[in-house]
């Protein structure tokens, strides 16, 4: 287990929205148009600290209520409606997800990850790739690692045991996933404060418009020498294999040939750095909403069995990525507007899930709501591989903070910071006041 130092400096990698992982290569700037624009600038704290997301939210709902769909000249296509969005992810023949090509030159670094990454791979490929790893994030796969993260859990709360003052991020909602998803992958924790540099150059990335010095002398090395090392150790993972990620990808094969360095340093980066950032997001949204809503958090509390159902709320009310990204292969229309081919399309889940044609009372945290058919995960053959391992941690996180702490009040006077929303919505650093159960 890490030291509380090095989790706090290697923290915080994933920035961009996805469904299977959360890097992307498209544009990046908000789009023009009525009501408040997106925040987009890393927040800082302040003795009293506003949620971000909060603009972005009413922003989102101007949208929906004015303008679902409408073609930004600079950013493309910006689509908010649910029954639109659900087309757009259901139909990979129409709306691509091989937007890498498209939107950026090549670069000879970036185009070996993007060998693997699924997030820009279409059917019939995405599928082949995706089946060679599928089989380790199954619920039932999952399940058994129960045990292993409750043990994970208790061990990082007892850093803490006996303070009534905390910072939650640092100690849990961080500090779990990613140390779940490296011992799943098969690298050392050790080695975490790097995974926090290249996890910042992928995320830099998901812009189209990062300057070309920045391209070639910043995000270039960090993602050549993350290349290097996932490289090395899936090659010495091929002649000693073990029971994770890495080695199941090294000695895998598809279409009758062993996968390329390039495919497995993909899929491996991605299943890193987007394996933690859900679940970091979902348990600190939770307490974040639970401190607002404190009739829904004794409610949970006192009925346990209603937990599941209140992540899928917290996840369809603040889902940690807002938006996806795909581009059109043909001409087609959405909304009745026509669409020619070749153009960017960007679906916002967060509007999607905010619907009020699926969601009544879209804006409100309802526990007991019927949240079937969110699109936090996505749709189709993209849904998030990681979907089950996410509720799983976020499920046993949160029955252990309730098991330990009678009281579990944000300190809004001990620094709170959130993440860009327009990236990731999710709190950065969030301190709480605990009273043990």
């Amino acid at each position: 287990m890490p030291s509380r130092s090095r989790r706090s400096t290697a923290r915080r990698t994933a920035r961009s929205g996805s469904s299977d992982a959360q890097v992307l290569r498209v544009p990046a700037a908000p789009p023009p148009g009525p009501g408040p624009r997106p925040v987009r600038m890393t927040m800082t704290s302040s003795p009293v600290q506003k949620d971000p997301s909060e603009e972005l939210f009413s922003w989102l709902r101007s949208m929906l209520d004015t303008r679902p769909v409408y073609r930004d000249p600079e950013q493309g296509w910006q689509v908010f409606g649910y029954d639109d969005i659900s087309r757009i992810l259901a139909d990979t023949t129409t709306f691509s997800s091989d937007t890498a090509g498209a939107f950026n030159p090549p670069q000879a670094d970036l185009d070996f990850f993007d060998m693997g990454n699924l997030v820009t791979t279409d059917p019939p490929r995405h599928r082949r790739l995706r089946s060679v790893i599928s089989s380790m994030f199954t619920p039932r796969a999952v399940a058994g690692l129960t045990p292993r993260i409750e043990r994970i859990t208790h061990s990082l709360l007892d850093t803490v045991d006996g303070e009534d003052r905390f910072e939650l991020v640092d100690t849990l909602t961080y500090a779990l996933p990613i140390t779940v998803i490296c011992e799943l992958i098969g690298l050392p924790m050790e080695d975490e404060p790097l995974f926090k540099v290249w996890g910042e150059a992928l995320g830099t990335i998901d812009a189209a418009t990062v300057p070309p010095d920045q391209l070639e002398n910043e995000v270039a090395p960090a993602i050549r020498e993350m290349n290097a090392y996932l490289t090395a150790h899936a090659r010495h993972r091929r002649k000693q294999p073990a029971d994770d990620v890495i080695s199941r990808l090294a000695n895998a094969e598809i279409d009758g040939r062993p996968l390329e360095d390039g495919e497995i340093v993909g899929i491996t980066g991605l299943t890193m750095f987007a394996g933690h950032a859900t679940t970091m997001a979902l348990i600190g949204n939770a307490v974040l909403l639970f401190d607002s809503h404190p009739e829904a958090a004794a409610t949970i509390r006192a009925d346990r069995d209603l937990l599941p159902a209140a992540i899928e709320e917290i996840l369809r009310l603040k889902p940690p990525f807002p938006r996806l990204a795909r581009i059109t292969t043909v001409e087609t229309e959405i909304a009745g507007q026509h669409v020619p081919s070749g153009e960017l399309v960007t679906p916002w889940i967060a509007a999607a899930n905010r619907d009020a044609t699926r969601f009544p009372d879209p804006d409100s945290f309802d526990i007991h709501r019927n949240t079937g058919g969110h699109l936090v995960f996505g749709q189709g053959s993209h849904f998030c591989l990681g979907a089950p391992l996410a509720r799983l941690e976020g499920r046993i996180a949160l029955n252990i903070l309730l098991d330990r702490y009678a009281e579990i009040a944000v300190d809004h006077d001990g620094g709170l910071e959130f993440e860009n929303p327009w990236q990731l919505i999710s709190p950065r650093r969030l301190p709480v006041r605990v009273k043990a159960a």
